[in-house]
């Protein structure tokens, strides 16, 4: 599985634009688009402990998927309005292990 991860300060003025975009993007909304194919997941996280401070996260299927996409005018429209709502601090991508957490 691969990971991608954008971190971005948006201003609690925009706070409210930012979840619909991640609404629009993550299929909530019932005649939205359909999930790019390869995306198994998608999250936004919101930090306790910086205002503002914002974590969107997908997880993948593939490398090869992710930079598919990330080559759409989707997602390019995305970056767009994270910079318009606020500011894009970072974008990470990577491999995903996933840990085995059950006990024996």
């Amino acid at each position: 599985m691969i990971g991608l991860q954008i971190l971005m300060d948006i201003p609690s003025k925009h706070r409210h634009e930012l979840l619909q975009a991640f609404e629009m993007l993550s299929n909530k909304q019932e005649n939205g688009p359909k999930c790019t194919a390869g995306c198994l997941d998608r999250s936004i996280f919101e930090s306790m402990g910086t205002a503002n401070r914002f974590l969107w996260m997908e997880k993948w299927t593939d490398l090869e998927s992710l930079e598919d996409y990330m080559k759409t005018d989707r997602f390019r429209a995305l970056l767009g309005a994270i910079q318009i709502l606020g500011k894009l601090d970072a974008i990470y991508k990577g491999e995903l292990i996933e840990l085995n957490t059950t006990s024996a």
